[in-house]
């Protein structure tokens, strides 16, 4: 059960644009009463069918060094911002500074239309419920 609110925690502060695990740690930690770690958020983001990994930053610490953290989007964001010439590249433009361009895998391209074929379904057979509601 912990996971589920931790997941819809997670979606709702990744709907606008992606964010690196720091910084969802980092909100979840601070509006929720028990919080998550890193190995938890980790797992929780990584067989999510809703998030996708971007790709990763590199961070410096004074006394750790360079390390790589990972960026994390929602579907529904990458669907939204996906560029319709080419699948593979999701362009965010923040509201100050240049355009980022996210480069999907083949995988993750797959993986993503499916996620719309699925959602087209949901909604077809929602919508052929509602028909038939009317005509009863």
């Amino acid at each position: 059960m912990k996971t589920v609110r931790i997941r819809k925690n997670i979606k709702n502060y990744l709907h606008d644009k992606p964010r690196n695990s720091v910084e969802i740690r980092d909100h979840i930690n601070s509006t929720m009463r028990h919080g998550t770690t890193s190995q938890q958020l980790g797992n929780i983001l990584s067989k999510d069918k809703d998030t996708f990994k971007l790709g990763k930053i590199i961070r410096s610490g004074m006394l750790s060094g360079d390390y790589e953290i990972s960026e994390w989007g929602t579907t529904n964001w990458l669907i939204e911002n996906q560029d319709p010439e080419d699948l593979c590249n999701i362009i965010y433009q923040p509201l100050s500074g240049s355009p980022i361009t996210y480069i999907l895998s083949s995988s993750n391209v797959q993986k993503l239309e499916r996620y719309k074929l699925e959602e087209e379904k949901r909604i077809n057979k929602e919508e052929r419920k509602t028909l038939e509601e009317l005509i009863v």
